[in-house]
């Protein structure tokens, strides 16, 4: 299968503005909808509401040497320049099952904040680094961009949505697309919900100081916390 038509399985993204087309629902399973829009490559993604609060939510996903925890298939992720709560280059690595090759990319990462509409944005694409890594045997990921998206959605509970745009590059087979491509922003966001759970009390000065910040500046501007 010509990898040009397939989306991969190797990054956190939600769909960017000039996406503008579509989406056909697929299926929900434990609370979260999945979606696909038609494309070169194809994008997919998940959505739904979790009952947690946003600052330990935001917590896990800035969190980038423990998204292997968490990701599918991802077995190294790290910083390589930036701060990666305000905007960073990282470097991941992917093993995939035989037969198919292993993967790695170059992402430059911004996180967006809206005080007004109690929302976080991550947004990546495609980036190049001097520090990245050369000589891996992986094939480098051509093309990947897109969002992870949370936003509150009442007390203690977030509204995340999760999409994928990806060209892994070179071949996949048939069987790895049918079994982690489409199903990979669900299963990605249903393991970052497990995630939160599982790290819970171990954020707690991050959590903290995030919620000060915030209740700071939407005192600042104005804006009254979501009930």
């Amino acid at each position: 299968m010509n990898s040009k038509t397939l989306v991969g399985i190797l990054a956190l993204t939600v769909c960017p503005p000039s996406w503008a087309a579509e989406w056909t629902f697929l299926y929900e399973k434990a609370g979260f909808r999945a979606y696909e829009l038609q494309g070169h490559p194809v994008a997919y993604k998940a959505e739904g509401v979790v009952r947690l609060s946003l600052a330990e939510v935001a917590a896990v996903l800035v969190d980038t040497p423990r998204q292997r925890e968490w990701v599918n298939h991802l077995a190294e992720s790290r910083v390589l320049s930036g701060d990666p709560l305000v905007r960073s280059i990282i470097y991941s690595r992917y093993s995939l099952p035989w037969p198919a090759a292993n993967r790695d990319a170059v992402i430059e990462s911004v996180v967006e904040e809206d005080f007004t509409r109690g929302e976080v944005k991550v947004r990546f694409w495609n980036a190049s680094s001097p520090a990245a890594p050369t000589g891996t045997g992986c094939i480098r990921v051509p093309l990947s961009d897109g969002t992870f998206l949370l936003r509150e959605a009442g007390q203690d509970l977030v509204f995340v949505s999760y999409t994928i745009r990806l060209d892994p590059g070179g071949w996949l087979p048939d069987w790895i697309v049918r079994v982690f491509v489409r199903d990979a922003p669900f299963s990605t966001l249903r393991a970052f919900q497990a995630q939160v759970l599982k790290t819970r009390g171990q954020y707690d000065g991050f959590i903290t100081a995030q919620k000060v910040r915030w209740d700071a500046a939407r005192k600042a501007q104005g804006v009254a916390r979501i009930p």
